[in-house]
């Protein structure tokens, strides 16, 4: 009898860890993204803009985006 019950909460403790394991949907929906598309320099709606760009602005955007890559730029952090 007391073999039994062993031998049924090791199934039980096998079974609650192997629940763990299952994988969720990967799948784009609008319940598992809150990204629509738009396109990049379209920008946030807030407050938190860097200056010198505006949102809309394809070429201010690509201003930012090529200054922001030379401050990152050893080199010329460097030189």
């Amino acid at each position: 009898m007391m073999r039994l019950a062993l031998i049924l909460a090791g199934l039980a403790g096998s079974a609650a860890l192997l629940a763990g394991c299952g994988e969720k949907d990967q799948i784009m929906s609008k319940d598992t993204t809150n990204r629509s598309d738009v396109a990049p320099w379209q920008g946030a709606k807030n407050a938190y803009l860097a200056k010198g760009w505006s949102p809309g602005d394809q070429k201010s955007w690509e201003t930012q985006l090529r200054t922001r890559g030379q401050a990152q730029n050893e080199y010329v952090k460097v030189n």
